[in-house]
């Protein structure tokens, strides 16, 4: 009869361990889901992440929203400055063929009198 009040103690015991390790098992499946979806006066980490993905998100398309308009500024400046350049260079090889053309008319006379000195 002790062997089997020995087996019941034993049994019984360990039941309470086992109950005991449960329970723990149990607090911390329930600490780990407040962690994650919230608890009382507590926000889950799975809500922080939405709302730091979506403030994260408005930041970049503003970053890119700005990045799109300097762009857009420098690729007007270098279309404006090429054009730019395209005048200059046109109204300075203007110049220089009515340069060209006026030495030319002003030459042709003077080498005509340098010739007619010679003689």
């Amino acid at each position: 009869m002790s062997e089997l009040n020995d087996f019941i103690n034993a049994q019984h015991e360990r039941d309470l361990l086992m109950t005991e390790r449960f329970s723990r098992i149990a607090q911390s499946q329930e600490d780990m889901s407040a962690r994650l979806f919230g608890g009382p006066n507590q926000k889950g980490m799975l809500t922080y992440m939405i709302e730091m993905a979506a403030e994260t998100s408005k930041e970049l398309r503003t970053d890119i929203k700005l990045i799109e308009t300097r762009t857009g500024a420098l690729e007007s400046w270098k279309r404006s400055s090429k054009s730019w350049i395209g005048g200059a260079v046109a109204v300075l090889s203007l110049e220089s063929m009515a340069l060209g053309v006026y030495f030319n008319h002003i030459a042709g006379p003077v080498q005509n009198a340098a010739s007619l000195l010679k003689k």
